[in-house]
């Protein structure tokens, strides 16, 4: 079975890169393409072989842009990335509107929707499930506390901290610091506006 591919047009390196992580867990995708602003897609225009362009409404509601859109290949369809709960962009024939501020799961249910990829199991939206404890020291990694720090913030040993961090990246088969914090945040462990 061929994979459906996706490229991702927008201009947040966090955003763009926790998408596609949560993408690629849905069995039979890939992303093709990640695409960082205006100049990047109109060179991707002519020769963007995705099945679903997924763009920031910010770009795709620009006059300029509507016209190189609709330079696309007519096999590949849009999915509109939003911040606000406006579920309507005129001027473009869209699939679907994904939100920033949704879930892992509701992100993953929506795109599954627009696919047709309708099935979905608790196995493939997260790896595993990880305890509040857990939550927890993976919200501290995220922000950057070193393993003493967060043992002393949370009043628990170094070595217990050390054992969480092994069982986090064990469940979530997740091994850096970068792509432990994007989890963090598509899953609203942290805000990162609060968090500035």
């Amino acid at each position: 079975m061929a994979k459906i591919s996706f490229a991702i047009c927008e201009k947040s390196y966090l955003i763009r890169k926790g998408l596609a992580s949560v993408i690629e867990k849905i069995p039979d995708t890939k992303i093709v393409q990640q695409i960082e602003n205006e100049e990047e897609l109109i060179v991707s225009a002519s020769n963007c072989e995705a099945d679903y362009l997924i763009i920031n409404k910010s770009f795709a509601t620009k006059p300029e842009i509507k016209k190189v859109l609709a330079t696309f290949s007519d096999t590949t369809r849009f999915i509109v990335l939003s911040n606000d709960n406006n579920t309507e962009v005129s001027g473009i024939n869209y699939e679907g509107i994904v939100n920033i501020n949704d879930s892992q799961i509701i992100i993953l249910k929506k795109i599954k929707e627009i696919t047709g990829k309708n099935t979905v199991t608790h196995d493939d939206i997260i790896p595993g499930e990880i305890s509040k404890r857990e939550a927890d020291i993976l919200k501290n990694i995220a922000l950057g506390f070193s393993n003493k720090e967060i043992a002393d913030k949370l009043f628990i040993s170094t070595h217990t901290v050390v054992t969480h961090r092994k069982n986090i990246t064990r469940k979530l088969g997740i091994k850096t610091v970068p792509g432990l914090t994007i989890y963090a945040i598509i899953n609203k462990l942290i805000d990162i506006d609060k968090e500035k």
